[in-house]
């Protein structure tokens, strides 16, 4: 009975967390996008430039939000020890060595 316990406590503080987490990442992007536009609205105060500071900012939010997912394609798009990339370059490089001009400086 006391393990049952513990574990939907353990579940709870987990869902807790996550909630917490996703309040905080949620609040503090959300004022960092606000900061970014207000920020460059006041330097410039050009529609153009707000708008590419909301544009950049809701593009790294999204890359915030979604950072697992692209950490997990990346993982599968280039795999460690694969044959294709291993045998894909050439084996050999070719060296030219250049001698100076007569006069020239070094």
């Amino acid at each position: 009975m006391d393990v049952t316990v513990l574990a939907g406590a353990i579940d709870d503080v987990d869902q807790l967390t996550q909630r917490i987490t996703g309040l905080l990442v949620g609040s503090v992007m959300s004022f960092m996008v606000v900061a970014a536009v207000v920020t460059a609205w006041a330097k410039s105060k050009s529609i153009l430039a707000a708008g590419v500071a909301l544009a950049g900012g809701v593009a790294l939010w999204f890359a915030v939000m979604n950072a697992a997912v692209f950490r997990d394609s990346v993982g599968e798009d280039i795999a460690p020890n694969s044959g294709s990339v291993k045998n894909a370059g050439a084996v050999h490089a070719v060296v030219r060595v250049v001698e100076p001009v007569d006069g020239a400086r070094r």
